[in-house]
């Protein structure tokens, strides 16, 4: 599932349709539209004012206060119809849509058209008029780069309550947004932390934090991770993946100590460490 980095990059690619009117918004799959109070034809005519991130969702706002958020989930994708980049499944489903094939919706601006694609239809959009009693009915967090300072207190606040191992923890939206599997198992091992001791007992949160944001940031720089399905929204795959140094190492070496690294599975989630860089005490 892409996380922040990757969804962030989705969004830098989208910027230029800030500005533009939108024509319609076509679903071809009932369940891409997601407990939405309101309908496709609520956007037509709308001008899109910006295109935001917070944590993992995209955010498409448009005059009259009204939000479109957007999921990616596991395999999504935005796409530009005029990429080069766009894969040969989707290109030959255009113009053939609801037709049982991959693109979910469509939305026609002024001057160009943009694909929702989603091959295991998990993706989600779902149209809001109210975006902060959305994300608070949700319980995601702040997100750490547009809110920090509320985002750090509610991420220490978070930890320091909980029990569960560091690594799920790391995983709750209500706690941090925006990240995954891939960043929280390199930021504990940035910090050398056992991924299944309990949050509670973390200290210097302040240090994890920082390595967490700093993670983010050089993912963002790279485009992302792409490692199964991930692509930016020219259809691009991201660098970052190639700098990994624990996620799906399972049995290589340590690139900071030598022994290989192990793989657990902590809450449903593959999770990826050096048991010699991070004890379990």
């Amino acid at each position: 599932m892409p996380e922040l980095p990757e969804v962030e990059t989705v969004v830098r690619g989208l910027a230029y349709l800030a500005g533009r009117k939108l024509r319609s918004l076509e679903i071809f799959d009932s369940r891409v539209w997601f407990e939405s109070p309101l309908k496709p034809k609520s956007l037509e005519g709308l001008q899109l004012l910006e295109v935001a991130r917070r944590g993992k969702y995209i955010l498409l706002r448009f005059q009259n206060n009204i939000t479109l958020i957007q999921h990616l989930r596991m395999t999504g994708k935005m796409l530009d119809s005029k990429s080069k980049n766009i894969p040969d499944p989707v290109r030959n489903a255009i113009g053939k849509e609801g037709k049982g094939l991959q693109i979910r919706s469509r939305f026609s601006f002024t001057d160009c058209d943009l694909l929702f694609y989603d091959p295991r239809r998990f993706g989600t959009l779902t149209l809001v008029s109210d975006e902060n009693r959305y994300f608070l009915e949700k319980k995601i967090a702040p997100d750490p780069f547009h809110r920090p300072e509320e985002a750090f207190l509610c991420f220490q606040d978070g930890v320091r309550k909980s029990k569960r191992p560091i690594k799920t923890a790391l995983l709750d939206q209500s706690i941090i947004a925006g990240v995954g599997n891939i960043y929280a198992d390199e930021a504990l091992f940035l910090r050398k932390i056992h991924p299944q001791i309990s949050a509670s007992r973390i200290r210097e949160l302040k240090k994890l934090w920082q390595a967490i944001i700093a993670l983010l940031e050089r993912s963002i720089t790279s485009g992302g991770s792409s490692i199964r399905n991930y692509v930016n929204a020219s259809g691009e795959a991201g660098t970052y993946a190639q700098k990994h140094l624990v996620y799906g190492k399972t049995g290589e070496p340590c690139s900071r100590c030598g022994a290989l690294i192990s793989r657990i599975v902590l809450g449903g989630r593959a999770t990826h460490f050096c048991l010699s860089c991070q004890p379990d005490s």
